[in-house]
Formats: structure tokens, sequence, C-alpha cells
């Protein structure tokens, strides 16, 4: 019975997947737009920033000066404010927006949306991760098709690879595992809104859009989440968009410390609270590693799960641009995901229960 249900959830994803890739728009080189464009980045503690790709990028951006703003906002002393700072003095409309005075008890990224809102002043307003590094074309085409369909985007980004066991690792994230499930809509609230905060992108919308967002009113930490959510509140709809090579996540290249930072990410997915999320991730990781666990005790479905999961990461390698060794290397990379979840309950566990056992003395 359980082989038959992952095979169906295997299905599912494919048809999903599928049907998302012909709804999605895919950014291209598209110079159409003429106005202008702020991207807002949120920076906290857990953020990671790749100075190398965006000191490459520099050049392309270099061709929007005058008409792009890019605002960095850091929630008190970042690591990587060194960088943001090399990078603001090659690119003169880069301005850092540092946040030492936050409220106790309020979400980080919220509230600095809430105080730099007034200054933004532009025709279409980007917010994005840290992680993502775009090109020139990324802005205009996603500028271009928000102002022709007059409605907000979210842009899933391509995944670029440092290695090929870094790559098997970045096949199995948290973005293809929301591609999956986002287009069906009546299921937005309850299933792509969690996955929403586990993912990587960037939420464009037109400027009278953003004043219409009130930043004090989103409750959550994941600023994706909460948007969706208060769009849902104010019935605005948004579409899905793929960064083909224009918006792309960096990984590190180092495995040691991509299976380190997969540890704090499971710490970082459950400390946010945001239970759903991290419940449908673990289901999405139980079809992806269902072959290896299961051949066992459920052999032909074990097969014909696999076979299925060639299928989808044939149609993931069409949408995302990944590569066949990476995908031939997908069992390895879901005994790495379950290997840290595994590391991470376990050191979870010590932690709580030798707190418990300090207190007593």
């Amino acid at each position: 019975m359980i082989g038959l249900l992952v095979i169906a959830l295997t299905i599912l994803m494919i048809w999903t997947l599928v049907r998302n890739a012909l709804v999605g728009k895919q950014l291209n080189d598209d110079e159409s737009f003429t106005g202008t464009i702020e991207l807002l980045i949120p920076i906290t503690t857990r953020s990671e920033f790749y100075i190398e790709p965006w000191m490459g990028a520099l050049e392309s951006l270099r061709q929007l000066q005058g008409r792009l703003k890019i605002r960095i906002l850091i929630d008190g002393h970042h690591p990587a404010m060194t960088a943001w700072n090399e990078l603001s003095q090659k690119l003169p409309f880069v301005e850092l927006h540092s946040f030492i005075n936050r409220p106790v008890g309020g979400n980080a990224i919220p509230w600095m949306l809430k105080e730099i809102s007034p200054k933004v002043n532009a025709d279409i307003v980007i917010i994005g991760d840290a992680e993502l590094v775009p090109t020139e074309h990324a802005f205009l085409s996603l500028a271009h098709f928000i102002t022709q369909k007059k409605k907000s985007y979210f842009v899933l980004p391509q995944t670029v690879k440092g290695n090929i066991l870094g790559e098997s690792i970045a096949l199995l994230n948290p973005t293809l595992a929301l591609a999956s499930v986002f287009g069906f809509r009546r299921f937005r609230r309850n299933v792509s809104h969690p996955m929403m905060s586990i993912a990587q992108g960037w939420f464009g919308m037109p400027m009278e859009v953003f004043r219409d967002v009130d930043f004090s009113k989103i409750r959550v930490s994941s600023w994706k989440k909460g948007l969706a959510e208060y769009f849902e509140l104010l019935h605005q709809d948004f579409g899905l968009a793929y960064g083909e090579k224009h918006l792309r996540r960096y990984y590190p290249e180092d495995l040691k410390v991509q299976i380190f930072q997969m540890k704090t990410y499971w710490d970082e997915l459950w400390s946010n609270g945001d239970r759903a999320g991290f419940w449908l991730y673990i289901g999405c990781l139980f079809i992806w590693s269902f072959p290896i666990f299961f051949f066992r005790s459920h052999p032909f479905q074990a097969i014909g799960s696999f076979m299925l999961l060639c299928l989808y990461r044939f149609f993931s390698k069409i949408v995302f641009q990944e590569s066949w060794r990476g995908i031939a290397l997908h069992l390895f990379g879901a005994l790495i995901w379950s290997g840290t979840l595994v590391w991470w309950t376990f050191t979870s566990v010590k932690e709580k229960h030798g707190f418990r056992a300090r207190s007593q003395y």
C-alpha cells in the first residue's frame, strides 16, 4: 500500500511540474522595459552571500545604472558586511541599510521591509534572497512580465553547481518541491504557502501593489510565505516564473560546508515554527528516497518509483537546466539529505535533554 501511495504521489509531482512549466514564464533576453526597478535584499544572520558570482555580474548590471537600485537590508552586524561594502563601492546604485535597534520579539525581515518602504520609489519592486545572483536581463524580463500582465510574479532560480557531489545534493532542494505543488491554486494556503517559506526566489510586483502591503501585519519569519498570505488577503494574484540562466541560486563548492549548511537548514526550518513546510518537505524527501530504503520490502514498487523519479528528473532538467551527471546521483543526494536530517534530529534531542540535565543542578 505504501509503495502504491509513493508512486501516486510521484506521478502527481510529475504532472504538476509539467503543468507549471507550461504555465510559468521563463526569464529571457527581453530589453523592452524602460522604467525603474528596485531590488530589496533582506539579510539576517543565516543569509549566505557569494561575492565572486556577484563580482562577475558587475559589468552586466552596470548597464542598468540610473534605472536600477539595489538596497541591502542588514539585521544588525552581518559577516558579509565587508563584502557588500566592497560591492557597493564598485556599483554606485547599491545601498547598504543596517538596522541595529530592531524591537525585541519582532521578525527581522518584515520589520526591515516596513522601515525601508517609505524610501522605495520605482516602477517595479523586487524582494529577493541574498544567495541569488541576477543578470541585467533578470530585472528587465521580470519587469516586462509584471508590466505586461499587470500582476506580481514569484521567480524560482536556476541551480548553479560547484562540483558533481554538491550538484547531486542541490538537485534535491526545496525549490523543486515548491515547483511540484505550486500549480494547485486551491491548495495555496495550506500547501504552497508553507513551501514558499523553504524556497529561494524573487518576489516582483508593481509599485502600487508594494505600497498596499502592510509589512507590520506579517507575523511569520519568512517574508515569502508572509507575502503570499498577505496577497491572499488583498485578493492579489501572482504568477510563477523561472530564472533560466538569468537568475541563479549558488551553493558552496566545498562538500563539507554544504553538508553542515544542510544540518543548520533543518534547524532553521524547525525553529521558524513553520511546521507545515517542515513536514511537507519531509514528505518530498520520503518520496525521493523511497527506492533506497524500501527496496528490500517493496522491490517492485521501489523499481517503479525509481523509474518515475528518472522521468521526474528529465522534466526538471528541462525546467531548471540541470545536468545529466547530477541527476545520475539522485539517490546519493537523497542519502545525504536523509543523513543530515538524522544528524540534526539526534543533535537537537541531545542538546535539549542535555540542557534539562544541567538545569537540575
